[in-house]
């Protein structure tokens, strides 16, 4: 269900006030916490977990990034996108309500399809000991249900609600793993670690539940979903991107499990670990400024969608090549505190990732441009194709040099993304394309156009 917005300003107005009106700072403090808080995550799971416990959370992770990246295209992204331009409060309601429904049905079909693949597999990456079987779909779970209440908070720009969800987070799975770190018992690390992620994600829930009193209710009758039905067309375009995006940006994850081992996808992985704050960074633009860019455009305002946009590629260039610099030259430092000795080949795996991290960051703060502009069919037919350069670029790379190799194909393949979402957004920006380009209004039927 939907939280009912401004419960928690009645609750703490002048709090609530100063985060309404700071919104891209709250935004921000808020990612950088959760960025420091995975960075020392991921160094708790170095001491605590062997190379191949540590390649199964990750391949774990990405599992859950593909199923966040579902639910966005399903319910997260279409919270951000449309309501937002609609011209009709109470229709703009009616869509949030069909998008909660939604989202319940994504969050069970996610957590019984994970728990299916687990038990159903034999391989290296499944855990089939009732504690750990139980909390891998339990963690997908609730992650989904987190996911889904931080972008009701971007949406409805209520930062009150995003600190709500996300700092019980925060404070629960970081005493979940230091009790762990204190207590360590090996036999039950994989299922502990899992649970303590379940964990601080309920938290969140549970909080907001107890403070806001106010909420609107699951409608399962008929006639919920037809709301949904007037957007399905768009959104199964998106879907589709997200699919291929996944694959272009996350295909190391399976290809290196495949052809090399779990230990060498943990190697990647902790390098990738180090360029996850400027990551983070970005996620934290896209999500406070999606909003902002679908009303500049659904208004006409090209100048200030293109400033906004123009002023956030620069930055996001500038911050990758800064970041990159940074950590080449404290890599001995990093090397023997942050790895722990326990990765020798990392060095040469710094300069692909910074490449495959920058071309990657750049994509993606383009292509926030062109999901306002609701191009995603366009972005599906692109990601698809850069989806299949980056795998098999991978798989090439891995032959020819090993699994150090392997970023040096994503990166090809988000390059290749950035060029092409460069190229489309000259010219979704331009009046005659925003004129020809047909008005959603929620509870309307589905739109036309070339999209």
């Amino acid at each position: 269900m939907i939280a009912d917005a401004g419960t928690i300003e009645r609750l703490w107005p002048r709090v609530a006030a100063l985060a309404r009106r700071s919104r891209y700072a709250v935004a921000a403090l808020d990612q950088v916490a959760l960025s420091l808080f995975g960075f020392a995550l991921n160094l708790c799971l170095v001491r605590i977990l062997s190379a191949t416990d540590f390649g199964i959370v990750s391949l774990w992770l990405a599992v859950s990034q593909l199923a966040i990246g579902v639910q966005n295209a399903l319910v997260n992204g279409p919270l951000s996108v449309y309501p937002p331009a609609a011209r009709d409060p109470q229709a703009a309601r009616r869509l949030e309500a069909s998008l909660a429904l939604v989202n319940l049905l994504t969050i069970a079909a996610a957590t019984l399809a994970v728990a299916a693949a687990n038990l159903a597999s034999n391989a290296d990456w499944a855990r089939h000991d009732p504690p750990t079987a139980l909390a891998i779909p339990l963690f997908i779970g609730f992650v989904l249900a987190r996911e889904y209440y931080r972008s009701i908070a971007y949406s409805r720009h209520d930062m009150a609600m995003l600190l709500w969800t996300d700092l019980p987070y925060l404070a629960a799975t970081g005493l979940c793993l230091a009790a762990i770190m204190l207590w360590p018992v090996r036999s039950m690390a994989l299922a502990a670690v899992f649970g303590a992620m379940s964990l601080g994600s309920a938290a969140g829930q549970l909080c907001l539940r107890w403070r806001r009193s106010r909420a609107i209710p699951l409608r399962f009758r008929r006639g919920a979903l037809a709301p949904y039905r007037g957007i399905a067309g768009e959104v199964s375009w998106s879907l589709v991107g997200v699919v291929a995006n996944h694959v272009e940006t996350r295909s190391y994850t399976y290809i290196t499990t495949t052809m090399v081992s779990l230990a060498a996808l943990a190697g990647l992985n902790i390098v990738g670990v180090l360029f996850r704050p400027t990551e983070v960074l970005i996620g934290a633009w896209a999500r406070a400024a999606l909003p902002q860019l679908s009303g500049f455009l659904a208004r006409g305002e090209t100048g200030a969608f293109d400033r906004l946009l123009g002023r956030a590629l620069v930055l996001t260039a500038a911050g990758s090549i800064a970041w990159y610099g940074a950590l080449l030259a404290g890599w001995g430092p990093v090397e023997h505190y942050v790895l722990a000795g326990k990765y020798p080949e990392a060095g040469a795996l710094l300069l692909p990732w910074a490449a495959a991290s920058g071309f990657s960051l750049l994509r993606y703060v383009a292509g926030m441009g062109l999901i306002a502009a609701r191009q995603f069919k366009f972005l599906a037919y692109a990601q698809i194709g850069c989806g299949t350069i980056a795998a098999a670029a991978t798989v090439g790379m891995i032959l020819w040099q090993g699994y150090t190799g392997a970023m040096w194909g994503i990166a090809i393949g988000n390059g290749a993304c950035l060029v092409l979402s460069l190229i489309r957004l000259r010219t979704v920006r331009r009046p005659g394309f925003l004129a020809s380009r047909p008005q959603w209004d929620a509870g309307a039927a589905p739109p036309r156009g070339n999209m």
